[in-house]
């Protein structure tokens, strides 16, 4: 029997469960796989979904489940876009309607993964929401069938379409045949009244792609917000395919000339988050990076007409007060803490998903998650975050083997920080002007190295960090910078910046910026490579430590490759990108 949801019109039988792996077929009609059901509720606020111009700084219930249509390299949510069963106990459409309600939520917002997998999931949500007078919407690429749409339109009221490209070139190397659908898509959705706003991927080489796409855009309506998403390279992605931040914040004022609204997301310390009048370019709504491809207001976006007479297209009003989430929680920093799972799962030999579903079983609770969030800040609180995956897959041996490796490193550290005196530290983030948390691990790798880290005077924190004002910088004088291995910047640009903010520090003057190498200080047990990184920059030619023949030794340990073959990219749990000579086969998410 043919499944209508989306384009691909799958045969589902006995056989075969759809391309997305979550559609079974009884008696005469195709319905959800009972055991799909969602996987997590947690509330967020709007602007890390992220929607910028829909009831700003409301507080909504995030819900997300499994399967996708598309198959996308890189993904951000590869483990919930798989369509894998889960082992453990899901809510239903009633349960959740109940948290959201418990919990003064304007609404619900599916997420993470594709709502075409779980189509009638989704519906009777948004059908019990309407009920109860909530909100209804999600993150989608949109690859409804025009039946599909129709119904789904008069139960939802917001959505993000995620936009792969304008050709269909762009859509094959997702496997899906052709870009038309989604855009006729998009058109049926404004006309239907549906609150739509687009992301489009950013990746290098895909500029003309971007043009496109804003034309195609601005010819059904040049009010649809356009959210610029910087390609991040997580799974098997070549890092090559990463935008740098001064190329994507290039891209978006080309853009410009086409849609009113252009946003730039995993993008630390850009001004491009902020709404712009599209009439005189005058400053609207003020907001900063809030995660992986998330955002938060910096203050209440009250005033929705620019002072020169403009009205900004926005849906709804601004909530009183703005929801700040807890630890992991917020839009897709969720999918960080599957990453930081897998990561230490992968240095325990065990690459594969249905492991890793089977350990996010046993720790996804809130209250466990809290507890992970505070052990990865710490060095020696990170070893009881390994004890504890260790010992949910039984394998409590080889959990006390990378402690080891880990704490002999440590101990070598801890004597060479006893000879520092007093170097100053300031860790970023993207920017120059994007400052990470004083409690974050970064910054402790930085005190426990023996540096002093100005970051420790930050009074206010975000997610993962705050923006400063140069005169912070200025006034505190670091001897060193370092930029995260997560998002950085070129160093050239990094400079550039500084003397655009008047940044003179004796760091700049003396060219002591370092950015660390991706995924070395923060998300997996590679830290430990990345505290050698920095105790190395903070001890010149006093430190002993040969980091090429460590990095090579925990390489070959941990992942069973040498360093020298690895071609990092994002991910926190694999090694390399493209093909890895040991797990390459199994392990496809980031």
């Amino acid at each position: 029997m043919q499944c209508k949801v989306c384009e691909f019109g799958c045969e589902i039988n006995e056989y075969s469960r759809g391309r997305c792996g979550t559609y079974v077929h009884t008696g005469n009609t195709i319905i959800q796989d009972p055991d799909i059901g969602y996987m997590g509720a947690y509330p967020v606020s709007i602007e890390t979904i992220p929607l910028l111009h829909y009831y700003p700084s409301g507080k909504f219930l995030q819900v997300f489940s499994t399967g996708c249509n598309f198959q996308c390299s890189g993904c951000v949510a590869r483990l919930l876009a798989s369509g894998k069963s889960l082992s453990r106990s899901t809510l239903t459409p009633s349960q959740v309607m109940e948290r959201a309600l418990q919990q003064d939520c304007l609404g619900v917002v599916s997420t993470m993964n594709e709502p075409a997998a779980n189509y009638y999931l989704f519906r009777d949500l948004a059908a019990e929401a309407k009920e109860k007078g909530l909100l209804a919407g999600c993150s989608t690429n949109c690859y409804f069938t025009s039946e599909t749409l129709n119904k789904l339109g008069q139960f939802v009221d917001f959505m993000n379409v995620g936009i792969k490209g304008y050709s269909a070139r762009s859509y094959r190397s997702c496997g899906v045949p052709s870009s038309y659908p989604v855009f006729r898509n998009i058109s049926r959705l404004f006309d239907m009244g549906v609150h739509v706003e687009t992301s489009v991927v950013y990746s290098r080489g895909s500029e003309d792609e971007m043009i496109r796409v804003a034309e195609e855009i601005s010819d059904i309506s040049p009010t649809i917000p356009v959210q610029v998403m910087r390609f991040i390279p997580f799974g098997d992605a070549p890092i090559e395919l990463e935008p740098s931040i001064g190329e994507a914040e290039s891209m978006c004022a080309a853009l410009r000339k086409y849609v009113d609204y252009v946003y730039l997301f995993n993008s630390p310390g850009t001004e491009l988050l902020n709404t712009y009048c599209p009439e005189c370019g005058g400053l609207m709504a003020e907001r900063e990076f809030y995660g992986p491809m998330g955002s938060r207001s910096v203050k209440p976006w009250i005033n929705y007409i620019c002072s020169c007479g403009k009205s900004a297209q926005v849906k709804g009003t601004t909530a009183t007060e703005s929801f700040s989430e807890e630890g992991f929680m917020g839009g897709y920093r969720i999918s960080r803490a599957f990453g930081m799972v897998h990561g230490i799962l992968t240095c325990l030999g065990i690459p594969d998903d249905h492991r890793l579903i089977d350990t996010w079983e046993k720790i996804s609770d809130s209250g466990t998650l809290m507890q992970i969030h505070h052990m990865i800040q710490q060095p020696y609180a990170y070893l009881e975050f390994i004890r504890l995956i260790a010992e949910k897959t039984n394998l409590p041996e080889k959990g006390e083997e990378l402690i080891s490796f880990i704490c002999t490193r440590l101990e070598l550290i801890r004597s060479l920080a006893a000879e520092n005196s007093g170097h100053k530290v300031y860790y970023c983030m993207g920017s120059p002007i994007f400052a990470l948390n004083a409690g974050r691990m970064e910054n402790n790798l930085v005190v426990f190295s023996g540096g002093v880290s100005i970051n420790k005077q930050l009074q206010k924190e975000g997610k993962p960090g705050v923006n400063v004002s140069p005169s912070f910088i200025n006034e505190n004088n670091p001897d060193t910078i370092f930029i995260s291995g997560f998002l950085s910047r070129p160093l050239h640009e990094f400079y550039a910046l500084c003397q655009q903010y008047g940044i003179e520090v004796d760091a700049v003057k003396q060219q002591r910026v370092y950015a660390v190498p991706p995924s070395w200080d923060f998300g997996n047990p590679r830290w430990i490579l990345g505290l050698m990184f920095i105790a190395d920059k903070l001890h010149p030619g006093n430190s002993g430590i040969d980091l090429k023949k460590e990095a090579d030794e925990f390489y070959l340990k941990f992942y069973g490759m040498p360093f020298e073959e690895a071609t990092p990219n994002r991910s926190f749990h694999r090694p390399t990108s493209g093909i890895w000579p040991e797990h390459g086969l199994r392990c496809t998410h980031a």
